[in-house]
């Protein structure tokens, strides 16, 4: 994975993959404002949320989690467990206990990278 880099958004972005998962493409946004990064990249915002939320690109492998700065753990841990949930589900594996774990440690590694 390469470094994040400040974008023209004014936000920090990187992509994460999951090879083994069909090349699963994760878009790692950590930004000050939620809602300027995400009209940015998505033309929307999400009705609501904290300080950090996942958005799924419907009929593709690929998916966004947009974290504040100072994001908690707990939020990183959620956001990247829907990230994770959604890999499953797209490559129609199973929710065994040691893969999701392996793979939300994977995500979770990933953020704090």
């Amino acid at each position: 994975m390469r470094k994040p880099k400040i974008t023209e958004f004014g936000d920090y972005a990187t992509w994460v993959t999951f090879e083994i998962m069909a090349n699963y493409q994760v878009r790692l946004i950590i930004s000050k404002d939620l809602n300027k990064s995400a009209q940015a990249r998505l033309s929307t915002q999400p009705e609501t949320f904290s300080d950090g939320f996942v958005f799924n690109v419907t009929g593709e492998g690929r998916s966004y989690i947009f974290l504040e700065h100072d994001a908690p753990e707990s939020t990183v841990a959620h956001e990247c467990w829907h990230i994770v949930y959604r890999i499953m589900d797209w490559c129609g594996a199973e929710l065994d206990n040691e893969t999701v774990a392996y793979h939300l440690g994977y995500m979770v590694e990933k953020v704090y990278e």
